[in-house]
């Protein structure tokens, strides 16, 4: 009789175990996450006046007189460039994309640590600095070349603008 007890006994537990359902996870959560390309850039200064200029001369700023800021989340190329092809005010000036001066035509230039080799233009931008990292500063200046010759004493006024594109 103790055996078939036993054996019963047996049986059932063994029934129990294979009854009973195993406890394993049946999900398991991943967390994701994704940083956007937000490009974004400020600059230390919003207007430059050189005075009363001489014909053909070359006035600049002072050495890094501005600073670009890139907040951006990725490296950016920054490019300069005027909004209009020529300054308003009285006669206007031509604005010339080659940095010439000439009779009501001037130029800008622009660089960094006093050296202006980088030609302002209108017609297409140039890289002012490339592949400026995330969070990183960088010192620029400007450059007049007056024109050669003026029609008129009125202040004449352009706009330059930087814009930031992610550094390929």
């Amino acid at each position: 009789m103790r055996k078939a007890i036993l054996s019963v006994a047996l049986a059932l537990m063994l029934l129990v175990v294979f009854a009973v359902p195993i406890f394993a996870a049946t999900s398991q959560d991943v967390t994701v996450n994704a940083t956007p390309s937000f490009i974004s850039i400020s600059n230390s200064q919003s207007t430059y006046n050189f005075g009363v200029v001489v014909a053909g001369t070359t006035p600049t700023t002072a050495t890094d007189w501005s600073t670009i800021t890139n907040s951006s989340s990725v490296s950016t190329d920054i490019e300069i460039s005027v909004t209009t092809a020529t300054w308003s005010g009285g006669v206007t000036w031509t604005h010339s994309d080659t940095a010439t001066a000439g009779e009501d035509t001037a130029g800008l230039k622009a660089g960094t640590g006093g050296t202006n080799d980088i030609i302002v233009k209108f017609a297409s931008p140039n890289d002012l600095v490339s592949a400026l990292g995330a969070g990183t500063p960088y010192d620029w200046n400007l450059q007049l070349i007056a024109p050669s010759s003026f029609t008129d004493g009125v202040q004449k006024e352009i706009v330059v603008r930087l814009t930031a594109v992610e550094a390929s």
